[in-house]
């Protein structure tokens, strides 16, 4: 199995410990240790709790336990979770025992994440683009997060995508405005305030690529801004 959403498997299930950073999870056919989780988002906090990337806090796992970094606010009872985990993969002879390597294994096939966006302070009228090949993927997580100082410090955030290989990189020509499938609205648009989200790509429908569409401010042309923009990507 190349991932597991826990509790979407119809075996595996999760539980949060009111007021602790403790999620239990059951039902796996593995011993779930610290490598094997790719990412954590509390959906009722809006919150990443954990993903392994640089300089992000990590976690502990103990029997089937695991504990994220007290930076992160607490669970409460009722919160709604996304955890993703990336489970060992085993190769097994005729008779049932496991083989010790596995020839094109299915986490070859994980990027792993990737830094794709980390800019700030940018000019009035900046328009920037950041594109994502995604041949041979069907899957990715992408974190969002914007900020804007004040109202003309306005960092807007769309996604796009094409199939034409000739599309062009530094214009909309050629690629398709999908936005609300992505992020369930038009666009992500921080204005004097923070804006962190995780969205999911999820589907067995090809595409080329990608792009991260980031626009600049609203005060006068060539002003420079109080913002930023830091997007992490997780292709599978």
């Amino acid at each position: 199995m190349n991932k597991i959403v826990v509790g979407s498997d119809g075996n595996s299930a999760y539980s949060v410990t009111d007021g602790t950073r403790n999620i239990t999870i059951t039902g796996l056919n593995f011993t779930l240790e610290a490598i094997h989780v790719g990412y954590i988002f509390n959906i009722t906090q809006n919150l990443l709790l954990f993903a392994p990337i640089n300089n992000f806090p990590g976690i502990t796992v103990s029997g089937g336990v695991v504990t994220y970094d007290s930076s992160k606010a607490e669970l409460a009872s009722g919160d709604i979770l996304h955890i993703q985990l990336f489970p060992p993969n085993y190769g097994k002879d005729a008779d049932g025992v496991r083989f010790v390597y596995v020839t094109n294994p299915e986490y070859a096939h994980n990027a792993g994440p990737e830094v794709l966006v980390e800019e700030e302070d940018q000019i009035v009228d900046t328009v920037n683009r950041y594109v994502i090949p995604f041949v041979d993927y069907t899957n990715m997580g992408l974190y969002i997060k914007l900020f804007a100082d004040t109202a003309d410090d306005q960092v807007v955030l769309t996604v796009w995508a094409t199939n034409d290989a000739d599309a062009d990189d530094s214009a909309d020509d050629g690629w398709a405005d999908v936005s609300q499938d992505v992020l369930g609205a038009a666009s992500m648009d921080c204005s004097n305030e923070t804006l962190e989200e995780f969205h999911w790509i999820d589907t067995d429908m090809p595409c080329l690529k990608y792009m991260i569409k980031l626009v600049y401010g609203q005060s006068s042309s060539g002003i420079t801004e109080n913002n930023s923009a830091d997007v992490i990507i997780f292709k599978a």
